[in-house]
């Protein structure tokens, strides 16, 4: 503001000597305001000076709570956990457990995303004196989205010197994935002193939560030139994701110079497309011609941010591009705007014998999303097709049961898979499919796949069941969960002559032995799904 008072007071003294007095006193006024505004419009251009500098340590919290639907979500992804017993050993482990078996379990429910030990996980972590229980329990609430470690995340990412780098890697992925505003200051803060060990860190932090400002603030680093290469490449990812409008003409040149790293121009095409600008799909169509497939294929991530006829002629161009790459980044548009004029490009490359194995496969998937009927009308071929392969036939079903379309035609070939043994693999596959949706109309195929005396299929029967909880199913479920029953009871019955000091009948006979050992792991399954859902 200096500078502006400075610039004003001179246009003062420049009008009094260049109007004379009897001159119309708006002519000084506009030419002071003119100068005002030139000098505030240069200090705009100037360093921006980010406005949010003084760092914040969150308050301390419990985790959130979960829904029972985001329970039941997670179970199904293994039920054998959905047992009290399970629940007990897991809650065992946390308390007497040696760290080795403590970070097993804690990488198992991470990955199920199971949210029932979501307490008892944070007591661990308050507790624990070891730091690689301590990273599995942030990444565990980083795969929740669970902000109650947003505190000590915070702490770190403000100071992370001297920490253990395995603290310091899972804090800073953990203020990503929870889009803690929080820790916006510590991050910056990393990036202005230029911190190398921990400038690639922040910079995919801040790509992450970050807004305008931070936008406003990393522009200013597109002119350094003592970035190294990675960190050039970083910035010019992380300046498109938040949208830098301001970085706009520097990126457009990086993108246009063939003398450039070919991942920074790479990365530049996709940042451009990303900020809308419409100069951007110009250049954008015009650099779709640059020989280099890599790039093409960024230019063609770039484009898919623009949804006018001209984008679209380019994307149907770049479906039929000599390299497979640009290909499939072409085919992703065609999923993300939902081109529908797409879809015989589509099918042509289902079709084409000699194409790679994971465009046909990609081309497939979006077929089924657009749900056209030329689309559609190929993938059921695909079906019905005895030259087919396995393989294939099971993709494609699943591809069409996860959009909801050609579904009496997927359970028409589970039917035909369940008749004979020559199979298996894609009855196997399509039981799987079936298991993930719980859908009514799946009743009769759940207990086909029951009643069958492989014991895979069996078990891939009581997957559905699981998920689609069939009335009509419940009886052929419990017929074959009594031995499992009968076996617990036996169980019991022999610990309870044991404590009573009834040694005779404190263990099994050889009949009970050889009943036993009838008693199969779907008899047992069966069992634990029954006692999940309350049959």
């Amino acid at each position: 503001m200096n500078k502006i008072f400075l610039l004003v007071l001179l246009a003062f003294s420049l009008c009094a000597f260049v109007f004379p007095a009897e001159a119309d006193d708006q002519a000084l006024l506009d030419a002071v305001s003119e100068l005002q505004a030139q000098a505030e419009a240069e200090e705009e251009e100037s360093e921006f000076v980010y406005p949010n500098r003084e760092k914040i340590f969150p308050d301390a919290k419990r985790p959130k709570s979960y829904s029972a639907e985001q329970i039941d979500e997670a179970l199904q992804k293994n039920i054998d956990h959905a047992t009290d017993e399970y629940v007990k050993s897991t809650e065992d482990a946390f308390k007497f457990g040696l760290e080795s078996k403590i970070v097993e379990i804690l990488q198992e429910i991470k990955d199920n995303k199971d949210p029932r030990f979501v307490n008892a996980v944070y007591d661990l972590f308050q507790e624990t004196k070891s730091n690689g229980v301590r990273e599995k329990i942030l990444n565990y609430f980083a795969a929740l989205e669970d902000p109650c470690l947003e505190d000590y995340a915070v702490d770190i990412v403000n100071d992370p010197y001297g920490k253990k780098s395995n603290l310091v890697e899972a804090s800073f992925n953990y203020v990503s994935k929870v889009k803690s505003q929080s820790a916006l200051p510590g991050l910056v803060e990393i990036i202005a002193k230029e911190e190398e060990e921990f400038f690639l860190k922040a910079l995919v932090a801040i790509g992450e939560v970050g807004g305008s400002d931070e936008a406003r603030f990393l522009a200013q680093f597109m002119e350094r030139a003592d970035l190294n290469l990675p960190e050039r490449q970083a910035l010019v990812k992380v300046l498109g994701k938040l949208k830098a409008v301001e970085t706009y003409d520097k990126m457009a040149s990086l993108a246009e110079d063939q003398n450039e790293n070919s991942h920074v121009r790479m990365y530049c095409a996709e940042a451009i497309g990303q900020m809308g600008k419409s100069e951007a799909e110009d250049l954008l169509i015009d650099l779709y011609e640059d020989e280099d497939p890599n790039f093409r294929a960024y230019v063609i991530k770039g484009l898919s941010n623009f949804s006018d006829d001209r984008a679209h002629k380019v994307i149907e161009q770049a479906l039929r591009d000599s390299h497979y790459k640009v290909r499939l980044e072409a085919i992703s548009t065609v999923e993300k705007q939902g081109i529908s004029s797409a879809v015989p490009y589509l099918v042509y490359r289902c079709k084409d014998t000699k194409e790679e194995k994971v465009v046909r496969d990609k081309c497939c998937k979006v077929l089924a999303k657009l749900n056209s009927s030329e689309g559609n009308e190929y993938l059921i071929g695909v079906l019905k097709d005895p030259k087919a392969s396995d393989v294939h036939k099971a993709q494609v079903a699943a591809a069409l049961l996860e959009n909801g379309s050609g579904i009496s035609d997927v359970m028409e070939l589970a039917k035909s898979t369940l008749q004979n043994g020559k199979h298996l693999s894609l009855r196997y596959a399509l039981g799987k499919e079936f298991a993930k949706y719980g859908s009514p109309e799946f009743a009769e195929l759940c207990a086909q796949y029951i009643e069958s005396t492989d014991p895979a299929t069996q078990g891939t029967g009581l997957d559905i069941f699981a998920k689609g909880k069939y009335s009509s199913v419940m009886q052929a479920v419990r017929d074959l969960a009594q031995p499992a029953y009968d076996e617990a009871a036996e169980k019991e019955a022999r610990e309870k002559a044991l404590l009573e000091g009834d040694e005779s009948n404190a263990k099994p006979d050889a009949t009970e032995k050889k009943k036993t050992r009838v008693v199969n792991q779907n008899s047992r399954k069966a069992k634990k799904i029954l006692d999940y859902i309350g049959g």
